[in-house]
């Protein structure tokens, strides 16, 4: 082999070599480029999800303060967009218009108390024979609990 043949091959192995850190450097860059895109992509979320949450803390401390500083789950919990009705309200309201109750206009007035009339008592009852005939407790004194 000459030293031209060899210098020839030599130039063939290194722009092999070139071309092998060429295309190496290339895909080295492409995967860094979308490394950096993807990072880019997930931080955006994160900064989103993050200031959402901020927002969040932010009312709830608001809240909490509103609140006197009691940060109970009342004050500062999430309020349901579409509140569900049990049909409770309709309940007070018919037993409010029985009794005569009627919310204060303002918080320093005072409802009107309800008028009541006393019960009348039978005559020749006293007080003990009342108690007895309206008992709701029942008489287990006799009762033998081990029996089976």
């Amino acid at each position: 082999m000459s030293s031209e043949d060899a210098l020839a091959a030599m130039r063939a192995k290194l722009s092999s070599l070139e071309a092998e850190n060429t295309a190496r450097s290339a895909l080295l860059d492409r995967s860094r480029e979308e490394a950096v895109a993807q990072s880019r992509e997930k931080l955006e979320k994160q900064g989103k999800i993050q200031g959402a949450v901020f927002v969040r803390l932010q009312e709830r401390n608001r809240r909490a303060k509103a609140a006197g500083g009691w940060a109970t789950e009342s004050t500062v919990g999430e309020k349901p967009g579409t509140e569900r009705s049990f049909g409770f309200e309709d309940d007070d309201a018919g037993k409010d218009r029985r009794t005569g109750y009627r919310a204060p206009a303002e918080p320093g007035d005072r409802p009107a108390p309800p008028k009541t009339e006393p019960l009348p008592v039978p005559p020749g009852s006293g007080r003990h024979r009342r108690e007895a005939a309206n008992s709701d407790e029942a008489d287990f004194a006799d009762t033998d609990w081990l029996a089976t």
